[in-house]
């Protein structure tokens, strides 16, 4: 093998481990991200719930940015990110699953049925 071959075959050897590193970090963050993404959607139908049960909070959140549901998007956007920063640096979630795209799903199924309901029947 002359030195050209041997350079190409070493450097594709070192290409594929870091490779697999950086695709094994990405799913991981994806991973991290799908679950605050799962617990966020939860977490806003209760908080519609709450806002719309208790006047005081309404009113807290719409002098807070002129509209409750201005400051509601923005405690949204808020909780997602910092979940996502903890399930990524807690370490448990690593791979997307099959479990964690079902969850996902499930729950922006029963967060909507629950707001429907709540403005149905409230």
């Amino acid at each position: 093998m002359d030195a050209q071959s041997k350079s190409m075959s070493g450097a594709a050897g070192n290409v594929a481990p870091q490779a697999a590193g950086h695709e094994a970090a990405v799913e991981r963050t994806a991973a991290a991200f799908g679950l605050a993404a799962a617990v966020t959607i939860l977490f806003n139908t209760v908080l519609a719930w709450v806002k719309d049960a208790t006047p005081a909070l309404n009113n807290l959140m719409k002098a807070a940015t002129g509209h409750h549901w201005r400051t509601h998007g923005i405690v949204d956007v808020v909780v997602f990110f910092v979940l996502g920063y903890i399930f990524l640096t807690q370490g448990g979630t690593t791979k997307i699953t099959n479990r964690l795209t079902i969850g996902l799903a499930v729950s922006a199924v029963v967060a909507g049925a629950g707001l429907a309901a709540w403005f149905f029947l409230v």
